[in-house]
């Protein structure tokens, strides 16, 4: 594998993967604008690590007459941009969000897999689909996806081409999910031999952070590398328009890792 990027960051802070924004889920994305005005107030930095958005079909929806939601999206990043860092790693869903837009935002956009240094350690983060290498037919289908090239051609076509493509795909991954089979389980999750190699590379690492899932765990990691406990934190979706909602978010600081929910208790 290449080389991981390597970044220092330092004091309290935030993750938040798989969000989903969009038209139709207001308590969510409220929940999310939000969130980021406390991250503004608490963290010192934020780290948005994949399907921020529920689907992103290039930067233009952003440049043009944006839907209302999407504004008041742009609006609270920008916003929390200006008191604090914001990285963002790309997920299955929003990685056609480009450097011109996080430029716009004053976002810094991180390559899939970083290495943090932090006052709790060392982390490898990530969105986490690519770990999935159990599902042999998404793991072809993000090949041709991620391709610069094919990447470049759907984004020269006609706006809503590309919404008919992107609809296809996710009602074709939807039906997968209906006819799950025995494997569906262990395909949809972290392959630890994959992660195990990661660490053999890096044998530095103490935490490996990712979303994807939607599997909010916190598991420890069986390895003999340097005879070193480490654990992994598996962030949560979000979904506050849902009977059982649910949202959190990940703090990183000096004692160690902390997941917050959001949902508040009934009263």
């Amino acid at each position: 594998m290449a080389n991981l990027t390597s970044i220092t960051l330092s004091g309290p802070l935030y993750v938040a993967s798989d969000v989903h924004l969009g038209p139709h889920i207001p308590h969510t994305n409220q929940t999310f604008f939000q969130f980021l005005q406390q991250a503004s107030q608490e963290a010192k930095a934020l780290i948005l690590a994949g399907d921020i958005f529920n689907v992103w079909f290039g930067d233009d929806l952003a440049f043009t007459h944006p839907e209302p939601w999407l504004q008041q999206a742009l609006i609270a990043l920008a916003d929390c941009a200006q008191k604090i860092p914001i990285y963002f790693i790309h997920g299955n869903r929003d990685f056609l969000v480009g450097a011109d837009l996080c430029q716009r935002l004053g976002i810094h956009l991180l390559p899939e897999q970083v290495l943090l240094k932090t006052d709790a350690g060392v982390i490898f983060m990530s969105h986490g689909d690519e770990l999935c290498t159990h599902d042999k037919g998404y793991m072809r289908l993000r090949k041709i996806l991620r391709c610069p090239a094919i990447q470049g051609v759907f984004l020269n076509l006609p706006l809503t081409w590309r919404q008919g493509i992107a609809n296809f795909l996710r009602q074709r991954s939807k039906t997968a999910q209906r006819q799950q089979n025995a494997n569906y389980h262990r395909d949809y999750d972290i392959d630890s031999k994959t992660l195990d190699k990661i660490i053999q590379q890096y044998p530095e690492i103490d935490y490996v952070v990712h979303g994807h899932t939607h599997k909010e765990a916190i598991h420890y990691l069986i390895s003999t590398i340097n005879n070193k406990k480490r654990l992994r934190y598996v962030l949560s979706d979000w979904d506050m328009d849902n009977a059982t909602p649910r949202a959190a978010y990940l703090n990183i600081h000096p004692s160690g890792l902390t997941l917050h929910s959001l949902v508040k208790p009934p009263q």
